[in-house]
């Protein structure tokens, strides 16, 4: 008689798992770089000026000097506005507060991408998801920073839970997929939103999707997402007619402009370039998956591979050269990567673990030598660099930063010195660390970084040099004008000088401006010129005529 013997089934290794030392590890990746410095280069400068006027004057569309503001999502604007108004100045800067917007969408979309890895991919998977997110560079300053994109973060978030559960719940599926693609329409244009779409009706071509749930489902969201991307261009168009026309000629499609002209470019080597850094370790892990023939033909893996063709499509034609725009497949490639985490080779997992290790810990050896080094000048090579690079640095070592560091370092060491290390340590060992590092940055070495990157320390130099004349134009007895065309000229002085300016040129005496030296040279006295350290393109002058 003969028998049929199956073969034996590779059980997932157990590992021991605490889901609280997780969301401790995402607290604390969240909020440092949140608070205490100027505006940064260089997406923070237009956003927080449309804050401001946002917060002094609400209005559903938002402003930049006065003229309509499509650079940055609407929603995104208007969050930041709510957080300025709730938690400045009582509780914090207008600055730091307006930032919560980011942390906010940052939440939403680390939520979301860890439930889609729960629904996808079973339980345990979810928390894999968010920690290769975590531990994925190019996630940093869009969730940290004023900026465009971290709504698109939060959008790609839902969706992406969506899609996992529309095949049980049908209505959830859908709604989550709407608000997803209309949170992405509205920060990264209608092409990516109906992309975000279009990938799941894809689905119908793999079996393990053709199922009458996930037809109403996708359907369903079909039919909520339209009505959702036309309420803000009907608003536009009811409310301000003109506006309505700049947003459907310029900016319907986002990077590729409007119904006017249509743009694209082939930036292929550029985002393939960017990626290597920004996703990683989300691709090698994503690679890795793909290489099991277990996982192959899986719900997950259909829907992840097509949406990757369609946004590595979108990005290669994309005509702008943004980095922050790959924040469209870092998700879909987390999820990808924690679908085969656990069954990662021993071998792989422990140099994925020692590499990790290694990097981090030199780079926070190195910074805390920095942080001694700028503060107390040993060693002293180092802490002349340190000068070189951050001049108007005034050495203050802050001792609450000082621990908050020194207890991220023990932390780490804690959780690097474990035994029989797996995917999953191993992938929570490079979260850990990427932590380590941008938290050692933003505790110990932001004053230093600050003072590099803020326009704050040259105005200081202006009013130290040029009283007289600012006096004046406080007392309204001189007026000073700058043009609109120089955009940092008119932050910085907005922002740090304080005092009243005039736009229209040939008004004023003094002139208020930014130009390239290696380029031109003023064309009237030069009464102070200043600049960010080791800016070579960039000076701010005052002028005289």
């Amino acid at each position: 008689m003969l028998t049929y013997t199956p073969k034996p089934v590779t059980a997932v290794p157990r590992t021991n798992e605490y889901p609280w030392l997780l969301l401790l590890l995402v607290l604390i990746w969240l909020w440092p770089g949140v608070f205490q410095h100027d505006l940064w280069k260089p997406g923070e400068l237009g956003v927080m000026q449309a804050v401001d006027e946002m917060a002094a004057n609400p209005r559903w569309l938002p402003t930049l000097y006065g003229e309509p503001y499509f650079g940055v999502s609407p929603v995104y604007i208007h969050t930041a506005a709510f957080f300025r108004r709730l938690l400045s100045p009582w509780l914090t800067d207008a600055y730091s507060a307006a930032r919560f917007a980011s942390v906010l969408f940052g939440s939403i979309g680390l939520f979301g991408a860890g439930m889609a890895g729960y629904r996808f991919l079973g339980r345990h998977h979810g928390r894999s998801v968010v920690l290769i997110l975590i531990g994925s560079i190019g996630l940093l300053p869009i969730a940290h920073f004023l900026g465009a994109h971290s709504p698109t973060f939060a959008g790609v978030g839902l969706a992406m839970w969506g899609y996992a559960i529309a095949p049980r719940q049908a209505v959830f599926g859908a709604v989550w997929l709407a608000l997803g693609a209309t949170l992405v329409s509205q920060s990264a244009g209608f092409a990516a939103a109906l992309l975000l779409l279009l990938a799941g009706s894809l689905q119908f071509l793999f079996a393990p999707w053709r199922t009458p749930r996930y037809f109403a489902s996708h359907l369903g969201a079909w039919c909520m997402t339209l009505p959702l991307l036309t309420l803000y261009p009907l608003a536009l168009f009811l409310t301000a007619p003109s506006e309505f026309s700049v947003y459907l000629q310029q900016h319907l499609f986002g990077s590729y402009g409007g119904t006017r002209q249509v743009q694209a470019a082939f930036q292929l080597g550029y985002y393939a370039t960017h990626s290597l850094w920004f996703a990683f370790p989300a691709w090698p892990l994503a690679v890795w998956t793909l290489s099991r023939k277990h996982q192959s033909g899986s719900r997950v893996q259909t829907w992840v591979l097509s949406y990757l063709v369609l946004f590595g499509l979108f990005l290669a034609c994309n005509p702008e050269r943004n980095q922050d725009l790959l924040v469209l497949v870092l998700p879909p490639l987390a999820l990808l990567g924690a679908a085969q985490l656990d069954r990662l080779r021993r071998g792989a997992a422990a140099f994925l673990n020692w590499f990790g290790g290694a990097v981090f810990g030199a780079a926070a050896l190195f910074l805390w030598m920095g942080f001694v080094a700028m503060n107390y000048g040993i060693p002293a090579k180092l802490a002349s660099r340190a000068i070189y690079f951050s001049p108007y640095y005034t050495p203050a070592a802050n001792t609450a930063h000082m621990a908050v560091a020194l207890l991220f370092t023990v932390m780490w060491l804690v959780a690097v010195t474990r035994k029989r290390i797996r995917g999953r340590q191993a992938i929570t060992n490079w979260a850990a660390g990427i932590t380590l590092v941008w938290a050692l940055l933003m505790t110990l070495f932001l004053p230093w970084i600050d003072a590099a990157k803020s326009y704050r320390p040259p105005i200081q130099q202006l009013r130290q040099s040029q009283s007289a004349v600012l006096q004046r134009i406080a007392a309204r007895e001189e007026c000073v004008s700058i043009s609109p065309q120089h955009f940092e000229a008119r932050h910085a002085w907005q922002q740090y000088a304080a005092l009243p300016y005039q736009t229209e040129p040939g008004r004023c005496r003094y002139i208020f401006a930014q130009y390239n030296p290696q380029q031109t040279r003023p064309e009237h006295t030069v009464l102070w010129e200043g600049a960010r350290p080791r800016s070579k393109t960039e000076h701010l002058v005052l002028l005289q005529r």
